[in-house]
């Protein structure tokens, strides 16, 4: 545990490193192909951040089913747009989503929830990925949330908390390999996926086949994950 938590200190910044492969290009609002669907193992992100407010009293449901990082609009000749648009975050599309549903499925385990600043995390995301949907602030955050809720996490990550899955079940569980984007840290520590997902009016519709620049940032490098718990 020692080591691992001495190699842990780098997620983010490994994190960070493998999505910037995923190269930004510029583009339009809703010229994507198809998204790029972000999950989050919040436990094992929380070893690299003690100290964070969230990871010190995490909610149950965090230790147990995948959160969100983001819903991405993607090119399938490679590559992302980012930033399409200036619209500015409102801060009050949270609350009429509905402010547990957001915290409960796509946390800023940073800050408190009563922090000014929690919800720079949502503007993070609108402004670099929202903002080229070609979707209102409304519907890119209440489509996300409806996409993990009716497709979140495979029964066999709940059931392996705290100890291991094979790499080939779990890629499985999610529809096979060119379905899924596994994230580890160092290699065996399963830290999130990628899925990916068509769309129409886009709007995410169906599970598809992820282009080859996605598939090419799978880092579970390891035949037996470890599922972190807090």
């Amino acid at each position: 545990i020692t080591k691992k938590k001495m190699l842990v200190a780098v997620v983010v910044v490994v994190s960070v490193v493998a999505l910037s492969s995923l190269s930004a290009v510029s583009g339009l609002a809703g010229d994507s192909t198809y998204y790029v669907f972000a999950y989050s193992w919040t436990p094992e992100f929380c070893y690299g951040q003690p100290t964070y407010a969230g990871c010190k009293n995490p909610q149950a449901f965090w230790g147990t089913y995948f959160t969100l990082h983001g819903l991405w609009p993607q090119y399938s000749n490679g590559g992302y747009p980012a930033t399409c648009t200036t619209e500015a975050f409102n801060s009050s599309i949270p609350t009429s989503i509905g402010w547990n549903d957001m915290t409960q499925y796509w946390p800023n385990v940073q800050y408190l929830e009563t922090d000014s600043s929690y919800d720079s995390f949502w503007e993070h995301e609108w402004t670099k990925h929202g903002t080229c949907s070609g979707l209102t602030q409304q519907d890119y955050f209440q489509n996300t949330l409806n996409l993990i809720k009716s497709f979140g996490t495979p029964k066999s990550v709940t059931a392996a908390v705290g100890g291991t899955i094979s790499a080939a079940s779990l890629r499985s569980d999610f529809g096979g390999a060119e379905y899924v984007s596994l994230q580890c840290t160092s290699g065996k520590f399963l830290n999130g996926a990628y899925t990916c997902w068509s769309k129409v009016n886009n709007l995410p519709t169906a599970q598809i086949v992820c282009g080859a620049d996605v598939q090419k940032e799978d880092t579970c490098t390891a035949s037996t994950l470890t599922v972190t718990s807090f």
